[in-house]
């Protein structure tokens, strides 16, 4: 069994929903079953003792003093949320270290920018994301968001978010211990058809392909790859030392 999901929340409300998404429904068999903290200091020693659980924390929640600096970037959420915002804060909540280190890579490339909108896409990559919906939260137009990604030399919008969908569903599959079809459901796939055709566009390869060829890790070598600057990554490190 996946490890408990860790909640401080002072909501009814909200306690009804993380129980509805870990307990029913397309997440519930990626998560474990709700480990609600009543303070700072419980939640500490519930995170103590499951270090691997995904931990959310409801906005309104009075500030310990001070709370731990361990639960800073535990995504918040509201009473006034929707259930779909409430899920998507638990899948983002789910190893939330390894996309960190993804971007961290791709930043030591040089490649800032290109960091900035696959920033973006990882964050819209537990649900369906539309190229005008990632150019909105960038504040750029559809077509200035396709002009700046061909300027930067970098993929198109659109294969963008299918790589990041991609990398998000084998890493929730992997954390998991799930089938990607399983994965792929908990993050909005109504059919495993769709993830598979999904897979197919950003990497030519099929889910299963994709899990031989190392799944999560494999995705994330794929996108440093394509998102290398061209003058800090190992085509343009090269040429630059040809110049030289």
């Amino acid at each position: 069994m996946p490890p408990p999901l860790l909640a401080l929340s002072a909501s009814s409300r909200l306690r009804r929903q993380l129980r509805m998404i870990a307990e029913a429904g397309p997440v519930s068999p990626i998560v474990g079953p709700v480990a609600f903290a009543r303070s700072w200091s419980e939640l500490a020693e519930l995170a103590a003792a499951h270090p691997a659980s995904p931990t959310v924390v409801d906005a309104a929640f009075p500030e310990g003093s001070p709370s731990p600096a361990t639960f800073a970037t535990a995504p918040r959420i509201c009473a006034s949320d929707s259930l779909g915002v409430v899920r998507h804060a638990v899948l983002a909540a789910i190893d939330p270290e390894r996309p960190r280190r993804l971007l961290a890579r791709i930043r030591e490339q040089g490649a800032t920018e290109a960091c900035r909108i696959m920033d973006h896409v990882l964050t819209r990559s537990f649900g369906p994301c539309t190229v005008p919906d990632l150019a909105a939260s960038l504040g750029l137009s559809h077509w200035s968001l396709l002009r700046r990604c061909a300027a930067l030399g970098i993929p198109t919008p659109k294969k963008l978010t299918d790589l990041g969908r991609v990398y998000t569903v084998e890493r929730l599959a992997e954390w998991s211990e799930q089938p990607s079809g399983v994965a792929a459901t908990a993050a909005g796939y109504t059919e495993p058809a769709n993830y598979r055709r999904t897979a197919r566009r950003a990497l030519g390869e099929p889910p299963t392909a994709i899990r031989r060829s190392g799944g999560a890790a494999y995705v994330g070598r794929v996108i440093l790859r394509r998102l290398a600057s061209p003058t800090t990554g190992p085509v343009g490190l090269a040429q630059r030392g040809a110049k030289n």
